[in-house]
């Protein structure tokens, strides 16, 4: 059996993942997570072969989640599930050794696919997201310059929670880490964003999904 962990922050959506992959007799879903933390508890908990896991997600996003796996769980296999097929993303999922990434306008037998190519030692990317890969490849000159793709797990953490609005306190109590920790990292982000308002660190997290309009 191959066992399975879901992480989607949309209950409809795992649950739509759960019925389509434990139709095949050999997935088993043995947990669920809606977000980050809830991910890293379930793979210590269970210890799945594979996690299928959502980018977009709270307390702790899915390319913070998936450096954490890779720090913590490194046989752990992991699909990234998306709506983004940005350069940037791609760029962050493969430089964090993601196994797969599938976009969510695709078939559902996909996913199915990708589980399969992944488990038998290989990779699996959606074939737009694959196209995107060729056309980087082919063209290094023409690859984003974005400096997402530097931020660290953690400066893409304080960046999504600045955004939903919350104080530097509120960042610090949610992160459990010192206040003085959350204003070093703000200062960081707005140098590295060449921002110099917190409303456009707002607009930045919006147009990379980080939080949802």
């Amino acid at each position: 059996m191959i066992s399975i962990v879901i992480a989607d922050d949309h209950g409809i959506v795992r649950e739509g993942l759960k019925r389509l992959l434990e139709v095949e007799p050999e997935f088993e879903v043995c947990g669920e997570a809606k977000n980050g933390r809830e991910v890293l508890d379930a793979v210590e908990r269970s210890r799945p072969d594979i996690v299928v896991l959502d980018i977009t997600m709270p307390h702790l996003g899915g390319l913070e989640t998936l450096e954490r796996l890779r720090n913590e769980y490194g046989d752990t296999k992991v699909i990234l599930l998306s709506v983004h097929n940005d350069p940037t993303f791609i760029q962050s999922a493969i430089g964090l050794r993601a196994d797969g990434y599938v976009l969510k306008d695709g078939r559902a037998e996909e996913i199915v696919t990708a589980i399969r190519e992944v488990m038998k030692g290989g990779s699996y990317f959606s074939p737009a997201v694959a196209k995107k890969i060729v056309e980087q490849a082919r063209s290094p000159k023409s690859k984003s310059s974005d400096p997402f793709t530097l931020l660290s797990a953690r400066e893409r953490e304080v960046l999504r929670l600045i955004a939903d609005g919350l104080s530097a306190k509120e960042v610090a109590t949610e992160l459990s880490i010192s206040t003085k920790t959350v204003e070093a990292h703000r200062t960081s982000l707005m140098r590295k964003l060449d921002v110099r308002k917190a409303t456009e660190l707002v607009r930045y997290a919006l147009r990379h999904g980080l939080i949802e309009p």
